[in-house]
């Protein structure tokens, strides 16, 4: 599997706040929590997050996690606009994002050594140029109600049946450039030959049951029971599935596609060091596993076994590994065309 990979060129050091103690009353004075400006999603992914790290990371290093809320593409956006005058010190980034960080030279490479646990992740989460790693990765595949669909497709091919019409959802904020990809390559086995998927898309489109945005507008629509299918992740299986939607996830016959997650330190921060450790709580192992139970994130530490009854419920490394990569460098190069292209021939036709 080709794998588009997110290590040690500055360190910075943080000041510790001394305390001095009363003769009469000898005591330790507490420094107060050192504030480091995280961009990332809200709602359900922050809540799931902060229990499984960000609360461990903030007790462990005396630190306090200031959120900024926002989709990745838009706090990449807010990154490269406050080039000269960042006010984040770490962001989230997805599909390709941290390419884009790099060639734009708005993230802070980092010390790999300085992070925990990261003798212990897998090769291909490591970035060549001494960025960040991947923290997590999921997979990206066809999800369906196992109750209401009895025979789920096979492969996305098979999304096109009359079987699944009125079914399927398709959709994700900024997703559109993964669906091209993907069918592109599913329909001609090269991510390039996007006509053929643009031509499919709009065969396909009258059809859908609707688009959805966020992970909780469709576990709103499969709840409602608006459509039973979604192009989606293994890992919001697993998070609805906690909350009583019976999803199951099909590997596609012509292979998932790996959707990995990394968070890059913006250039200028102060706190690299404090974002390093960030990076490192993501492969500690209790919190590989909390990740898992409650996010669906398969463990990017290769040591972490996760307990059976919840190994069961999810797609193990091997299986994620056989997935393809997205060619992110065509989809970054390409996307601006493609949205063109999609809001004037697919979007129209979409339903919701």
């Amino acid at each position: 599997m080709r794998v588009s990979k997110p290590g040690s060129l500055t360190r910075r050091g943080l000041i510790a706040a001394a305390a001095a103690a009363p003769l009469a009353r000898p005591y330790i004075a507490h420094a107060e929590p050192i504030p480091l400006v995280l961009g990332t999603n809200g709602g359900e992914e922050y809540k799931t997050m902060y229990e499984a790290v960000y609360s461990g990371f903030e007790k462990k290093y005396n630190a306090k996690i200031v959120p900024v809320f926002a989709d990745g593409a838009t706090l990449l956006n807010k990154v490269i606009a406050e080039k000269a005058n960042p006010s984040m010190d770490v962001s989230i980034t997805y599909q390709g994002g941290w390419d884009i960080g790099k060639a734009e030279g708005v993230f802070e490479r980092v010390d790999f050594k300085a992070i925990p646990n990261s003798d212990k992740i897998y090769e291909f989460m490591r970035d060549p140029d001494g960025y960040g790693p991947f923290c997590n990765f999921t997979a990206w595949g066809i999800c369906y109600n196992k109750d209401e669909i009895k025979k789920p497709p096979l492969s996305f091919k098979d999304l096109w049946k009359p079987d699944y019409k009125g079914q399927l959802m398709v959709g994700g904020v900024y997703h559109w450039q993964i669906h091209i990809a993907a069918f592109a390559y599913a329909w001609t086995g090269d991510q390039s030959k996007t006509d053929v998927a643009f031509d499919k898309m709009k065969q396909l489109a009258p059809d859908l049951a609707g688009f959805y945005g966020l992970t909780s507008d469709a576990q709103s629509k499969f709840q409602q029971g608006i459509g039973n299918i979604a192009t989606w992740y293994s890992r919001t299986v697993q998070r609805l599935n906690a909350a009583g939607v019976p999803l199951a996830f099909q590997t596609p016959e012509e292979g998932a596609f790996i959707y990995p997650i990394s968070y890059q330190a913006v250039k200028g921060t102060k706190k690299l060091d404090l974002v390093e450790k960030l990076m490192g709580e993501m492969y500690n192992p209790e919190a590989s596993v909390k990740l898992a139970e409650l996010n669906g994130y398969i463990p990017g530490n290769r040591e972490v076994k996760l307990p059976p009854k919840l190994a069961a419920t999810m797609l193990t490394y091997d299986e994620v590994l056989k997935a393809h990569s997205w060619d992110w460098k065509l989809i970054n190069d390409k996307q601006d065309a493609w949205l063109s292209r999609w809001n004037a021939e697919i979007r129209p036709l979409l339903k919701g």
